[in-house]
């Protein structure tokens, strides 16, 4: 295993912060996967994960069993991780910009719409060489914008990569491409994930996007590439909520991560066969976010994991003073996959998310 430093650029005078990549393999040999964890810098899950999964690495490395190139990047945000509130964290916007850390990232079909690319020549190497290319070229006009280029110049050119987050409180579930459907219902598979919520262009520039996203948009619109598959299975692993933080569950995510690695060939050894369980594959374009209809005493009457139809009651909210008692309603009906953990709420605030299977109008917005 090697450690590499990358550092950004002073925010203020006094202090420079950095963030650390793990390698493990050989880079061009095999595939190149990587896996990265806290860009929402108060979502923790993720990180206990991969300090497990860096353990099962290094033993797989002294035994000679790597097979490809595996980056880890266990703490994605470090500025974001230094923001603290009143001994909370605030780790989900940037308090200079007000920006998601999680949005905004280089559009590299954008930045390569006028290169110049060779159709007698292999194209993946080439879009790949050339989107680190105009990565390296960008300026750093910030501390984040330096992060969120520097973290896309490790994952631009890779096979797999998984960004891993959390909600507030849910259950395991994964964002995912159509046009990888099957591999990401293999992945949910071994890690045991209910739902796959699967959108092309979610909007906002979001990691996994901006590392798979641009594989499609160069062969709409370069005229050299409309041969190009796309080359980045890029998703979003939602693991559970704030709060799951534990060595058990850790451990256990860290272990069918690396079983997926090794069914994928990147550790040697028999490739485990792909687990049989139920995986709902759902539309972005289904999703629903429940908001309060007024403030109050949120009180859930169904739970992450359950199915809901349209109309019903998933809440209620009371006024203490009034002793008013409203219902909380699902729109179109699905599976509750994350919400609340708060029992109080003001007017409009996120109450659950739910995934249909029917795409609507006005269905999949974005969450904040």
């Amino acid at each position: 295993m090697k450690s590499k430093h990358h550092k950004l650029p002073e925010h203020a005078l006094g202090g420079q912060r950095q963030f650390t990549s793990f390698h493990f393999g050989q880079p061009g040999k095999g595939e190149k996967i990587y896996l990265q964890a806290g860009l929402h810098a108060d979502e923790l899950p993720g990180m206990l994960v991969l300090h497990y999964l860096k353990r099962l690495l290094s033993q797989a490395e002294r035994r000679g069993e790597l097979q490809s190139e595996i980056i880890l990047v266990p703490l994605a945000n470090p500025p974001g991780l230094a923001q603290v509130l009143l001994n909370g964290g605030v780790g989900r916007f940037d308090l200079v910009s007000g920006r998601n850390f999680n949005r905004d990232f280089p559009d590299l079909a954008r930045l390569l719409q006028n290169h110049d690319f060779t159709a007698s020549e292999p194209l993946q190497p080439q879009v790949r060489a050339a989107m680190r290319t105009v990565l390296q070229a960008m300026t750093e006009g910030s501390e984040v914008t330096a992060l969120r280029r520097q973290l896309l110049l490790l994952a631009c050119d890779a096979d797999v990569v998984l960004d891993l987050h959390c909600d507030d409180r849910a259950i395991l579930h994964m964002y995912a491409d159509p046009a990888w459907e099957r591999q990401a219902e293999i992945l949910a598979r071994f890690m045991n994930i209910a739902a796959v919520l699967l959108s092309q262009d979610s909007g906002g520039g979001s990691f996994d996007e901006a590392c798979g996203l641009p594989w499609l948009r160069l062969a709409q619109q370069h005229p050299d590439l409309s041969q190009l598959k796309p080359g980045c299975m890029a998703v979003t692993l939602e693991l559970r909520g704030q709060r799951d933080v534990s060595h058990e569950l850790a451990s256990g995510d860290a272990e069918r991560l690396y079983r997926y690695l090794q069914h994928r060939g990147a550790v040697a050894g028999p490739s485990p066969a792909i687990p049989q369980c139920e995986v709902a594959m759902l539309p972005f374009a289904a999703g629903e976010i429940v908001t309060a209809s007024a403030s109050g005493i949120l009180l859930l009457l169904r739970q992450p994991g359950e199915w809901v139809e349209a109309d019903e009651a998933v809440a209620e909210i009371i006024d203490p003073i009034t002793d008013t008692v409203k219902a909380v309603r699902a729109k179109a009906g699905g599976l509750i996959y994350a919400c609340r953990q708060a029992p109080f709420v003001t007017l409009g605030a996120e109450v659950m998310k739910i995934a249909g299977k029917t795409a609507y109008a006005g269905g999949g917005e974005l969450a904040s």
